[in-house]
């Protein structure tokens, strides 16, 4: 395992102090699969105390003291390392009432998620892996530390997780981890709706997500019922054609709900409001016809930046019912437009509100007359020069 050099110093220090200190989590999972780890946390039987002694030359933030956790600065690289520990009982099936430093590893991985997260390395000892992380990761299977269901029960969040990282690492879920999952998934009613968009979030973003998604839909369908429809499997479909960016999943996901519903899980689920409008607006359009020649008009009804997302869109639905689509060349046009700042905006309209009121149009009328002579151009019925314009204007209120 390629250690860089900040994270060989930590535990050298936490050693000459005393103290076992080990990689563990997500960057042995990832080491074990050949994939390069993109972070590297430690665990150690330091307490915090002692871990603030031993790192005092060090500016340290105090990341979760009571849980045993010390962010240290090493060389400005953030090292996030914590106390071996147990976990008291769990109240809320999310929280444990209180957390039990331990001298022993094999306590704090024991309590660990899943067997593939629950593998620790040591430069001089190497892989420690109690629970047969190792050969799981081999098989390319997930499976819980222990019993399923007392881990589910522990923390319902795990439930979620599982399925993230079953569809983001391809594995399958072990056959008594997957029925865990369905016995417990009404645990999931306990956990907040930003940790549960967190991990739909991933999960949707996984390049195994179609067939989690299908064999767990009810587990999906437990927090967001208004999913269970005859039109689920259209929009596994599309999600299955539609590129890894986040709206266009979402969107492709909800586009048989309709706009007023796809807002209401957005909402439910406290996603930002740039995610939540943008997938909404998507939704909304998803059907819109486009073409070459409407292609202004509807640069000007949906605005330059949803019209590259929309043409992705659109082509992910035609593809889920073998349909032809000219993704290319309406890609094309819309750039074209975009770029020879073409006509769909009113600061481009060559008549502003103060020209309609020179002519007698006064109040609300401005601004619908504005629209109207957008419209106009857009749509290729109007030159946008202002004597045309203004001509058109006094056509219409004479």
């Amino acid at each position: 395992m390629v250690i860089p050099e900040p994270v060989m110093q930590a535990i050298s220090l936490l050693n000459q102090s005393g103290y076992e200190a080990y990689l563990v989590g997500g960057c042995v999972r990832d080491a074990v699969m050949h994939i390069p780890p993109h972070d590297y946390d430690l665990t150690t039987s330091a307490t915090p105390s002692e871990m603030q002694k031993v790192f005092a030359a060090f500016r340290t933030i105090e990341t979760g003291l009571k849980h045993g956790t010390l962010t240290v600065l090493m060389d400005e690289y953030p090292l996030e390392i914590t106390t071996f520990r147990l976990d008291g009982e769990y109240l809320d099936n999310r929280h444990p009432k209180e957390v039990i430093f331990t001298r022993k590893l094999e306590n704090d991985l024991s309590r660990r998620d899943f067997t593939i997260n629950a593998m620790a390395y040591h430069p001089d000892e190497g892989l420690v892996d109690l629970f047969s992380g190792q050969e799981d990761c081999k098989n390319k299977i997930l499976r819980c530390v222990g019993p399923a269901a007392t881990r589910f029960e522990e923390d319902a969040l795990r439930i979620l997780r599982a399925l993230r990282f079953a569809a983001r690492l391809q594995f399958a879920i072990e056959k008594r981890t997957a029925s865990a999952i369905f016995d417990k998934k009404e645990l999931l009613h306990h956990i907040s709706a930003e940790r549960i968009a967190v991990e739909l979030n991933g999960l949707l973003l996984a390049d195994g997500a179609v067939p989690i998604l299908e064999q767990f839909a009810d587990v999906l369908f437990t927090v967001l019922p208004s999913l269970r429809t005859e039109r689920w499997a259209v929009s596994l479909s599309a999600l299955a054609r539609t590129p890894k960016e986040l709206p266009l999943r979402w969107a492709a996901l909800l586009h048989p709900l309709g706009e007023e519903n796809a807002r209401q899980i957005m909402q439910k689920l406290k996603v930002s409001n740039q995610l939540r409008d943008t997938v909404c607006a998507l939704v909304q359009y998803h059907a819109l016809k486009l073409t070459e020649e409407n292609m202004q008009l509807r640069l000007m009804q949906v605005g330059d930046a949803l019209i590259l997302p929309l043409i992705q869109l659109q082509d992910s639905l035609a593809a889920a019912k073998n349909t032809s689509f000219d993704t290319g060349n309406l890609q094309k046009k819309a750039k074209q437009l975009m770029d020879s700042g073409a006509c769909y905006t009113l600061s481009r309209l060559a008549v502003s509100g103060s020209d309609l009121a020179a002519i007698g149009i006064r109040g609300p009328a401005i601004g619908q007359m504005l629209h109207h002579l957008l419209e106009q151009v857009a749509s290729g019925k109007a030159e946008n020069k202002k004597e045309t314009l203004l001509e058109t204007a006094q056509t219409i209120i004479r």
